[in-house]
């Protein structure tokens, strides 16, 4: 085995090779169909498999998600994760769009309100940090309310650049654009390795493709395997609520977010909310989570709320979270080998030689994007496809997308010798 001194060999990822750039994608929604793009971008043949009969059927089925970066009130290594997937999202748009390729999207700009005092102290926070106005303005009460052109007793932060995009739309553009080979309507049963390929097998244990590298992006179901059964998630139901946009509704002129988000006028209809209900794994439409996003609207937009249309259930889904909530990035660990040759971190011996970390060849993943997938799976995509190819350096952000990084935190607390 080969050996060398790093402080962070466990998270370090070895030059891949492929004697056939082959690929099977499991899930439709945006972050299957981001990874196949992005496989396809640069010269392998993707096959994507869908349960359903479309895609961007469950937890990227809302109408219109908003798309923005997740500031905090200081430098973080979560606002440069954010920032530089939302950077990298207008540049992938801008790309498809030279392609001829047209998502169903509008950057209207977002308005992120300083609804309570927590969030008045990040503005002042942000406020001092002095952004270039075209990625981020610090608004006044009067300046908010002329951005949104609604009644708004609020400051806020403003981003120019922001906006929302149809999720189903983006996702068609996406594997279109790219030629990706989609079978529709396949369960997934079983992932099993046989002589360097992964071969696919549905409910009935019959094989429905084979390929050298599989990308499992199957959201709420990515524990359904036994390879990734070992990463913690929480899954979250979330339900979003439309209305027909009035007179006055139809006066506002970006998206809006507070506890929740608001969209303006889309074909006539308004999208608010969404509810956050943790650990829920059924996704069904309930009347109840409507009336608490009208009530959630209404406590901080009272006018605009009274003035809406009929009210009616939207879309409603499980979107799956980490425990630290960065997505999950990267290939699947041999978790058996972390566990043996990693034992003694909790020694703190960061200096010692350690083996290089194994993984499970040609098994990677995509998945726990929480409620914000629209924003960070290009970027996520992106940096899953360079470890894949080969040319991905082991930085900060890397690490906190890695999927062994829990594994990890546990044997420094010495968390697995205390359980035996």
């Amino acid at each position: 085995m080969i050996q060398r001194v790093l402080k962070t060999p466990w998270f370090d990822y070895p030059q891949f090779s492929w004697n056939k750039k082959d690929a099977i994608v499991i899930g439709g929604g945006i972050a299957g169909c981001q990874s196949a793009w992005h496989l396809l971008q640069t010269g392998w043949k993707v096959t994507l498999i869908e349960r359903h009969h479309q895609l961007a059927t469950e937890a990227s089925g809302n109408k219109a998600g908003a798309v923005f970066p997740k500031m905090t009130a200081k430098p973080s290594l979560g606002e440069d994760f954010y920032t530089q997937s939302f950077r990298y999202l207008l540049k992938q748009l801008d790309q498809l769009k030279a392609l001829g390729q047209f998502p169903h999207y509008d950057l209207c700009g977002v308005l992120q309100l300083a609804h309570n005092q927590r969030e008045e102290k990040r503005w002042a926070s942000l406020q001092q940090r002095l952004f270039d106005h075209h990625f981020l303005e610090c608004l006044t009460n009067d300046e908010t309310q002329q951005k949104s052109g609604i009644e708004t007793p609020y400051k806020s932060i403003f981003f120019p650049q922001g906006g929302w995009i149809d999720p189903a739309s983006f996702c068609r553009v996406l594997v279109d654009s790219a030629h990706c080979n989609i079978l529709f309507n396949q369960s997934i049963l079983q992932l099993k390795q046989q002589q360097q390929q992964w071969c696919v097998r549905d409910a009935k244990r019959k094989v429905i493709a084979k390929a050298a590298l599989v990308i499992i992006a199957n959201g709420k179901d990515l524990q359904q395997f036994k390879h990734t059964q070992y990463l913690p998630m929480m899954p979250v139901l979330g339900q979003t609520t439309e209305a027909i946009a009035s007179r006055l509704s139809k006066k506002l002129k970006c998206i809006i977010g507070h506890k929740g988000y608001l969209t303006p006028a889309i074909n006539e209809c308004h999208i608010f909310g969404a509810t956050f209900e943790r650990n829920k794994y059924c996704a069904l439409i309930d009347k109840k989570s409507d009336k608490i996003n009208q009530e959630q609207l209404y406590q901080y937009l009272p006018e605009f709320s009274n003035a809406l249309g009929k009210i009616q259930s939207s879309h409603a889904a499980i979107r799956v979270t980490t425990p630290d909530r960065f997505p999950y990035v990267g290939a699947v660990i041999n978790q058996q080998q972390y566990q043996q040759n990693y034992a003694d971190l909790h020694q703190g011996k960061y200096w010692k030689t350690y083996p290089v970390a194994q993984y499970q060849h040609g098994l990677f993943v995509l998945a726990g994007l929480g409620s914000r997938g629209l924003t960070t799976s290009g970027y996520c995509a992106s940096k899953l496809v360079e470890i894949i190819n080969g040319k991905q350096s082991n930085g900060k952000i890397i690490q906190s997308l890695h999927l062994g990084r829990f594994v990890i935190k546990q044997l420094k607390m010495n968390h697995f010798k205390k359980k035996k």
